[in-house]
């Protein structure tokens, strides 16, 4: 029983630090090439001169000055974007360059996939501090654990220019369009100005008014929930007292998502009552086994209904990714809203 129960645990570890070398790779994905242009290369002021159009795709052409020369520069970019708001000629903003490549440009201001990419990251840390502070930390851990961490590796490095290659922003490497130099440069308002739908971008701002509060509100309960069981850790760490349980057996609930089990602990409380909990966390297969010592923190006040298995720092992790969660989600939605400039209109 105790070696069924052993490989099931490593099984659980080794299936967290696969998924943290999955979100890993990922994060390498979307930004691996991001972090090679901010550490290689150099930030200038620039400012949007045009845009060079193919089809649907508008091209931005950016002007900038190389210090300490003082020279002049126009690069344009290599991935196509549709019209929107960053593409308003004249206006300010930094760019990270190349000295070697004068011609190669991108905006410093963080990408939508950049993002994501940091946190698929912030989510694999997760993932492998979830591994090695559950289960036991053993040659097995750290032979998965330096495989994971080979792989991300590689992924990140796959994600970054070979040497000698040039710069490219494009997470997929497509090369631009042939013939994309020798495009005019035209100014975004003017290519507006002609026969576009005024409708579409009516039902654009409709949408965006709509969903903006709607995301600010889903951010702001999030973080509400990490505050409110952040307060509930706090309450039980400081004002609560500490028993040593036992994990009597697990429950298995099913839903449509899947079957969890649940650890139900027993007790005795200072005065000498004996408490039974079933702990909020689950998990599959089980992380504990019928007959196992655990440390229990509880309320004297309600000891059955604040009752809860102590992981140590672990007890902080739920409410510090809803609060950081929560936060983030409110915040960039609301500067995408007031910060980014308005939609480029037809004259």
């Amino acid at each position: 029983m105790e070696l069924l129960v052993g490989a099931s645990a490593a099984l659980n570890q080794a299936g967290l630090l696969l998924l943290g070398a999955i979100l890993g790779a990922i994060g390498a994905l979307l930004a691996g090439n991001r972090l090679y242009w901010r550490l290689r290369g150099k930030s200038v002021r620039g400012t949007v001169v045009g845009v060079r159009a193919i089809g649907r795709l508008y091209y931005p052409v950016y002007r900038y000055r190389l210090l300490p020369t003082g020279r002049r520069y126009e690069a344009t970019a290599d991935v196509g974007v549709g019209a929107n708001p960053r593409l308003i000629t004249g206006r300010k903003l930094r760019l990270i360059v190349f000295k070697k490549h004068p011609d190669r440009a991108a905006e410093a201001s963080p990408e939508v996939p950049e993002m994501v990419g940091w946190g698929c990251f912030l989510a694999a840390a997760v993932a492998v501090g979830l591994a090695v502070g559950l289960w036991p930390v053993t040659s097995f851990t750290w032979t998965v654990l330096g495989l994971a961490v080979l792989f991300v590796g590689y992924r990140l490095r796959r994600a970054m220019p070979s040497r000698g290659e040039r710069p490219f922003t494009s997470i997929t490497r497509k090369a631009p369009p042939e013939g994309l130099l020798e495009v005019p440069v035209q100014l975004i308002e003017e290519i507006l100005a002609g026969p576009v739908s005024a409708e579409r971008r009516r039902k654009q701002r409709i949408t965006g008014l709509i969903v903006t509060p709607i995301l600010v509100l889903v951010g702001l309960a999030v973080l509400a929930l990490g505050v409110h069981l952040g307060r509930t850790i706090f309450l039980l760490e400081s004002t609560g007292e500490r028993a040593h349980g036992t994990v009597l057996f697990c429950e298995l609930q099913t839903t449509l998502h899947g079957s969890t089990y649940y650890p139900v602990v027993q007790f005795a409380t200072r005065t000498g009552s004996t408490v039974q909990f079933r702990d909020r966390m689950g998990s599959k297969p089980p992380a504990y086994h019928e007959g196992e010592p655990v440390e229990v923190l509880y309320l004297p006040s309600a000891a059955e209904s604040t009752a809860t298995i102590d992981r140590g720092r672990l007890n902080w992790l739920a409410p510090a990714a809803l609060c950081v969660g929560g936060l983030a989600l409110s915040v960039i939605t609301l500067a995408v809203r007031l910060w980014v400039p308005r939609q480029p209109e037809g004259r």
